[in-house]
């Protein structure tokens, strides 16, 4: 797809373009306000902001409403606004058209269910427009809507919309007799390399059944191991398994080989399906490649139950595969994402969000109650996670029978060991404003969202808790709503912890107790330099004094900061 360069033009060229329009005062103010109001909400002078639609929908699309300060249904007013006084200096594809749609596209729409023809319907307008019949229709003509939708408009996420667009279109060409056969190629998200069991032999299946049964101990087997694997566990293992079975396929060893466990993981094929990592790494080891070595010599060492000298060359290649992984570090990626908490502006913000989220629910009163109890919800969630910064799996399934535990006036979030991953039991106590914040979800507004009788702090559909991914996702969007940020739920634990370190520089022990890390060595190493910059700063501030406070000419010394008496003494001396 080709991109159009963007304009010299500049937002504020679009001013003398509204008052020179032939349109109504009162539109011509509008026109205005909106611009000026996405400029300072983009927080950049509007001569300095080139009139280029596709950057300014990027940059609009990480912008929400409460970002913006303005009710939802004003701010989509203002973008839509924005887009008609864009469209004064610059082709725009209007949000809403009202051209004639020709008989022959017609004719095809009729066929189609409401949904599917409700996402073609535009398309079909823009192309009568453009008088392109169905027998006209070309691949190139489909392309340049998705150019149009993409390049020529403000809507949110266009990308999305025409993904959307093409697998309907697509199932269109499949099923419909009579639509033009033209089929628009869609990218795939990401390569899938792994293959069903039902690809490989039934054999291989069994066996990798009975290894699950082996560590899931319903085998009851004398050398197996001492307590039984989580189910989470055994569905990773399940996964590397098919992993690696896919990765040895792919590496050109048949499949009708691969009949057994041992046929899969003997050496040779060890060694095979660590390349096919390798390669899709770049050649470098990776944190996936160095856990699949590491698995497959557990299977190696007790499943084909290899001796010593057998064992070695497994070890080895494994030991070599985890060199760079065993000082455990935060990502690169995470640490992008806590740049912003560098900003004392944006810990405050961060902090008072739960409050602010509730302030927002009891000010709106036109949302309906369900979508207003959900932002409770999320307002209640992220008031736990940002003092007691459990794991995902556990903030989801909160019983308040079985995990809130209350004694006298205090309240506590308690989760035995058998429930916790590292198996390090969890035992908090809520700070009196999470207590009410959490209190005034409960009363307010979970009644709104039960279907089925249950003690889930955060009900899903059914009898049981709200999923740890939909849970999750609701977190991650309004947090991006409100602060613009990128941030998963896993990320509270990070940001928790450099906030606190931010403020307290090496002071790992509370956090390894916060974050329930059996060994210190596994916080320090994970959050080693995430206070750097505070540390940095505490440093510098010891070393100016010390300068200051040097017999240094006074030519040399760093000016003196004027205090209050120096001030009020404006005269000299007397």
């Amino acid at each position: 797809m080709t991109t159009k360069p963007p304009s010299r033009k500049t937002i504020a060229d679009l001013f003398p373009l509204i008052s020179q329009s032939d349109i109504a005062e009162k539109a011509k103010a509008e026109l205005a306000s909106a611009v000026r109001k996405v400029t300072r909400v983009i927080g950049t002078d509007p001569s300095l902001l080139p009139i280029d639609p596709p950057g300014l929908r990027r940059r609009l699309d990480g912008i929400s409403h409460q970002m913006a300060g303005v009710s939802r249904g004003r701010w989509n007013n203002i973008r839509s606004l924005f887009g008609k006084a864009l469209a004064l200096a610059t082709p725009i594809l209007p949000g809403r058209s009202f051209t004639p749609i020709m008989p022959e596209w017609l004719a095809l729409a009729e066929r189609l269910e409401f949904g599917r023809r409700t996402r073609l319907l535009p398309m079909m307008r823009r192309l009568s427009e453009l008088n392109i019949a169905p027998h006209q229709l070309t691949l190139a003509d489909l392309e340049a809507y998705q150019v149009a939708i993409c390049e020529d408009r403000l809507r949110t996420n266009p990308e999305k919309t025409w993904d959307t667009l093409i697998w309907s279109w697509n199932a269109c060409v499949r099923e419909i007799p009579g639509w033009p056969q033209v089929s628009v190629p869609r990218l795939a998200k990401r390569e899938v390399y792994t293959f069903p069991w039902e690809y490989f032999p039934a054999s291989l299946h069994d066996d990798a059944k009975a290894y699950l049964r082996r560590l899931a101990m319903t085998s009851l087997e004398e050398d197996g191991p001492n307590k039984p694997a989580r189910p989470s566990t055994l569905e990773t293992r399940e996964r590397q398994l098919r992993m690696a079975a896919s990765a040895a396929v792919h590496q050109g060893i048949p499949r009708e080989e691969l009949v057994s466990l041992e046929a899969l993981v003997r050496f040779d094929r060890f060694q095979q399906i660590l390349r096919f990592f390798l390669d899709r790494n770049g050649g470098q080891p990776s944190p996936q490649s160095g856990y699949m070595a590491s698995f497959l010599k557990t299977v190696a060492k007790y499943w084909l139950k290899l001796d010593e000298d057998a064992l070695r060359p497994y070890e080895k290649i494994s030991g070599r595969f985890n060199q760079k992984n065993r000082r455990r570090k935060m990502t690169t990626k995470n640490r992008e994402r806590l740049r912003p908490f560098d900003d004392p502006e944006m810990v405050q913000k961060f902090l008072s969000l739960p409050f602010k989220i509730r302030e927002d629910v009891e000010k709106d009163k036109k949302s309906p109650i369900k979508r207003r109890a959900i932002r409770a919800q999320m307002a209640a969630a992220i008031a736990i996670l940002q003092i007691m910064p459990v794991r995902r799996k556990n903030i989801h399934e909160i019983d308040m029978n079985k995990h809130l535990i209350q004694r006298g006036k205090r309240l506590y979030l308690v989760f035995d060991d058998d429930d916790v991953k590292n198996e390090e039991p969890v035992d908090f106590e809520f700070t009196l404003e999470t207590k009410e914040l959490v209190a005034w979800y409960v009363r307010e507004y979970r009644p709104h969202l039960l279907r089925a009788e249950t003690s889930a702090l955060f009900p899903g559909e059914g009898a049981g808790p709200k999923s740890a991914g939909t849970l999750s996702g609701q977190v991650k969007k309004i947090i991006h709503d409100y602060l613009g940020l990128e941030f998963n739920m896993h990320l509270f634990r990070h940001a928790g912890t450099k906030i606190y370190l931010d403020v307290r520089p090496g002071n790992y022990e509370v956090m390894r107790r916060v974050l329930g890390h059996r060994s210190i060595n596994t916080t320090t190493s994970t959050y080693a330099g995430a206070e750097n910059k505070t540390a940095g700063l505490h440093f510098a501030a010891v070393l100016n004094e010390r300068r200051k406070s040097s017999e240094l000419p006074e030519r040399l010394r760093p000016p003196r900061r004027k205090t209050k008496k120096d001030k009020g003494n404006k005269g000299g001396d007397t």
